[in-house]
């Protein structure tokens, strides 16, 4: 157990995931962070962007990867939990309504939507 740290990664509506992981990288305000077991104690705003964490199930790695909105990351040595807005999945994301947000907010100058909207794109690859 010495080479996973208890996760979750939890949104308003629902535990999007509860287990082990090996590593968890976030969009910190001052950049990517990357969270292994025993980390120090970190407590972190988060920026919307591309939640990755490699995460046992089964017995095998295998990699989770979010679209996820605003939010903060607590990172202690026995845990980390990472709360955010949303968390998407690639099937959750219209592309086509993603370039849209994407649009309006460089338009409005609204940033965190633009980033959130921008992260969506990237997890879908377009």
């Amino acid at each position: 157990m010495g080479s996973t740290v208890p996760f979750k990664l939890i949104t308003p509506a629902e535990i999007v995931f509860e287990g082990e992981a090996e590593l968890v990288i976030a969009v910190t305000t001052e950049g990517e962070e990357g969270i292994l077991p025993r980390h120090a104690p970190l407590l972190a705003a988060l920026r919307p962007g591309i939640l990755r964490a490699n995460v046992r199930r089964d017995g095998s790695t295998e990699r989770l990867e979010r679209a996820t909105g605003e939010g903060f990351l607590q990172a202690l040595p026995d845990g980390v939990t990472v709360l955010v807005d949303e968390a998407l999945r690639f099937e959750d994301i219209d592309v086509a309504k993603a370039r849209e947000e994407l649009a309006a907010a460089s338009a409005a100058g609204d940033r965190s939507a633009e980033a959130f909207a921008a992260a969506k794109l990237r997890l879908t690859g377009r």
